[in-house]
């Protein structure tokens, strides 16, 4: 049997043409060498991201991609995004080296299992914001991915109308600022009080948690992605914002679950009901 470290002369059926003597042509017979390190990159709810290590074989001409049986891709690359999946189902993918003789590797696979459908409220940056009721509240958590405008000014929120001093946004230099309002805040569990004003503290297009915490409580309508005015919006997107007060939750809104209509449902139970204007809804 053929090894991997044999040589192309021990891997081919020779045919001498009898007739003239002269000719002989050389038929490969072995498949390529498999690819190694199959991984899953990424898996969405609609779709998988795959990647692996290059087959060895020096004639590689492409990967082929199947999904169980099925044949779904081919590409010279060594990654493949396979689309149109159904959430929450599990799914094994091969992925096979063809050479440019044409022939295929028996072919490595992996399983997966997609994630839940969820999704997020996108806002454009423009003119879409959404606004509270007046609440009574000490802390904010907003779980977001924010894009704040390059060269000019942003708003993650505003309770100003109510509590004075508390706009928290990014500014045209590309500085996060706090105002005086806020006693702090958390970026995904670190304490990133000291550094506003002086450089940025959100990553931008990342998801990310961000929880600020008032001097003292207080009650004020609040803008999420856009000040008071409506002005200097955010782009981004929202998966969900919660008030408290005193560690006790007073208004939950949940993007990740889509509604219908301006009115944002406050999943708390308190009927805090906030104000969308515009949005988009998107999947993961």
């Amino acid at each position: 049997m053929a090894g991997e470290n044999d040589s192309p002369a021990d891997n081919s059926v020779y045919y001498e043409d009898w007739a003239g003597g002269e000719g002989v042509t050389v038929i490969n017979t072995v498949p390529p060498n498999e690819v190694t390190q199959l991984i899953v990159a990424d898996v969405r709810a609609t779709r998988v991201t795959l990647s692996w290590t290059a087959s060895t074989s020096p004639t590689i001409a492409a990967y082929d991609i199947y999904n169980g049986s099925a044949p779904v891709g081919t590409t010279a690359a060594t990654t493949y995004t396979v689309d149109g999946l159904s959430p929450q189902t599990a799914y094994t993918f091969t992925v096979r080296a063809k050479s440019q003789d044409g022939l295929s590797s028996s072919g490595v696979s992996v399983m997966v299992t997609t994630l839940a459908q969820t999704y997020a409220l996108s806002m454009n940056g423009v003119n879409e914001y959404i606004l509270t009721s007046p609440l009574s509240f000490d802390t904010v958590i907003m779980d977001m991915n924010a894009s704040p405008k390059a060269g000019g000014y942003s708003a993650y929120l505003d309770a100003s109308r109510g509590i004075a001093l508390t706009t928290f946004g990014r500014d045209s230099s590309g500085r996060d600022f706090l105002q005086s309002g806020w006693k702090s805040v958390m970026v995904d569990g670190i304490d990133k009080t000291s550094l506003v004003g002086t450089t940025t503290v959100l990553p931008s297009g990342q998801r990310t948690v961000v929880v600020l915490s008032l001097v003292s409580p207080g009650k004020a309508p609040v803008a999420l992605f856009s000040n008071q005015l409506g002005a200097i919006p955010m782009k981004g997107l929202l998966y969900s914002v919660q008030f408290l007060l005193n560690g006790h939750v007073i208004a939950y809104y949940d993007f990740t679950k889509p509604f219908t209509g301006p009115d944002v449902p406050d999943r708390s139970g308190n009927n805090q009901t906030a104000k969308l204007q515009g949005g988009t809804w998107v999947s993961n």
